[in-house]
């Protein structure tokens, strides 16, 4: 089962179904964004077989330069999703599925050859690679859910850290 309330922060364990969910979408999003989309990618917890994670799927669509990337967010209003446009500070168009309390599916519209698109495909591969990290990762997810249950924005921001000492690490190994 996919989705979580806004501002909710509840982790359950791994769910092979978020293979499929991905696949169904990634079908979907390549129907709407046609030959715009140049990449799509299932990143976040949910692509890490074994990892617990909030029940909302994360794909990282990639497109060919900032111009394309402006056209998406017309095109993802038009299919249902909420779009938060955050080009200008993220570099990517966040496009939400789900009602206005309960998400299931965060679409992160990115250049595909950008850092941000880079980094959410090498962090994801890098966990995948190296099973004692997730554990490490998982545990510091735990830790920061019980303290900050409420409040995802802190949560998220509590992983921060984390995050990118693996990038590091992940371009060191990557020769990147």
């Amino acid at each position: 089962m996919l989705g979580l309330e806004r501002e909710e922060v509840k982790l359950i364990p791994y769910d092979e179904n978020w293979k499929k969910e991905f696949e169904k979408e990634k079908i979907y999003l390549q129907k709407v964004l046609k030959d715009i989309a140049i990449l799509i990618e299932h990143v976040g917890s949910t692509s890490i077989e074994g990892l617990s994670a909030k029940p909302i799927l994360d794909i990282a669509v990639g497109v060919v330069d900032k111009e394309t990337l402006y056209k998406t967010i017309d095109i993802m209003s038009r299919h249902g999703y909420q779009v938060k446009n955050s080009i200008e500070d993220r570099d990517e168009v966040l496009a939400i599925k789900g009602n206005g309390t309960n998400h299931t599916h965060y679409i992160h519209i990115m250049v595909a050859s950008g850092d941000r698109c880079k980094n959410q495909i090498l962090f994801r591969d890098y966990l995948r690679k190296h099973k004692e990290t997730v554990k490490e990762y998982e545990s510091l997810k735990k830790e920061l859910a019980k303290i900050y249950k409420d409040e995802r924005l802190n949560y998220t921001a509590g992983k921060n850290n984390f995050i990118l000492s693996v990038l590091e690490e992940a371009k060191k190994e990557e020769n990147f």
